[in-house]
């Protein structure tokens, strides 16, 4: 197949641009990993006691590059095409321990919590893809880009404006609830076959007596037992797991619900754990964190909070 029909069979985008560097990047090191494997399944089958391997791989690309919606497109130069720009490939190894040191974590997040989801209206798809190309990624990780450096040098990295990015910060500070621990729903009841005696022993001849039979009750579950019966544990009243970034160490924030106050039966780094009442799951609880901070959340699973001024009424 000639070099003119190879590239009318590609796509009119890669005809003109190219492919993307990093598809470039990744059909390479793919293609090296199946000659690896091939190199070493023909050692374990031969049982050969030497063999070669490549260690280095070194390109030198004649090709056009370009920018396309962000990213880099390289086209390679065709026969008689003049401009183009010389790029130099080295390809080297890389053992595992090397790539889980120095590449990006893969952890799942949570999709309700994701930077989309937590962000909505208040950043574009272009801000995302400013955020991501600074290796912002994730609500925690935009949460932890706040507290390392201000709003401005974020703002210069991602060339993003201040304004827009404060609001992203701060929405992505909000409180969330992350998890709900409802009432165990109590064991339903058991019904107990009627008990029948057994017949009465009579004098010769005379008529059986018919014995009398105890009528069927309802009990609970936990009466259905062989030896005295143990009262089981109570169930727990529900609780409410709640991520708050802008909580500070040794300082609590006061939290209604319903009129009432939330009690929090436990606070780790920057989660806290509610024990509200049975009503007030459901319900708007407002936050607290002092200094004007207030914020309101519904005590449900999955959702999340939003900032409001002091003088705003919890809705």
């Amino acid at each position: 197949m000639t070099t003119t029909a190879t590239a009318q069979a590609l796509p009119p985008l890669l005809q003109n641009a190219g492919v993307p560097f990093d598809v470039l990047i990744q059909a390479l090191t793919e293609q090296l990993d199946k000659a690896q494997a091939s190199m070493a399944l023909k050692a374990r089958v031969g049982k050969l006691p030497m063999t070669f391997a490549v260690k280095d791989v070194s390109l030198e690309l004649r090709a056009f590059v370009q920018l396309v919606d962000d990213d880099v497109y390289v086209r390679p130069a065709g026969p008689g095409d003049s401009g183009a720009s010389s790029i130099k490939l080295a390809l080297t190894t890389i053992t595992k321990p090397m790539i889980e040191e120095n590449a990006m974590s893969f952890q799942a997040e949570d999709p309700k919590f994701s930077l989309r989801e937590a962000l909505g209206q208040q950043i574009s798809e272009q801000d995302q893809r400013s955020l991501e190309r600074i290796g912002v990624r994730s609500i925690v990780q935009l949460n932890e880009l706040r507290r390392a450096a201000g709003a401005d040098v974020v703002a210069r990295l991602a060339r993003m404006p201040v304004n827009r990015l404060q609001q992203a910060m701060l929405a992505a500070s909000a409180p969330r609830v992350t998890k709900v621990e409802r009432d165990a729903p109590p064991s339903p009841p058991v019904a107990v076959a009627p008990f029948t005696p057994p017949p009465r022993a009579t004098p010769t001849g005379a008529p059986p007596v018919a014995p009398s039979v105890i009528p069927p009750r309802v009990v609970p579950k936990a009466d259905v037992a062989v030896g005295p019966v143990k009262a089981g544990p109570l169930p727990q009243p529900a609780r409410v797991h709640l991520e708050a970034p802008l909580l500070k160490a040794g300082r609590l924030p006061t939290i209604r619900a319903r009129g009432l106050p939330v009690p929090v039966v436990q606070a780790v780094d920057q989660t806290l754990v509610l024990q509200p009442l049975a009503h007030q799951l459901g319900s708007v609880a407002e936050l607290d964190f002092g200094d004007g901070q207030l914020a309101s959340v519904r005590l449900e699973d999955g959702s999340v909070g939003a900032w409001q001024a002091a003088s705003e009424e919890s809705p």
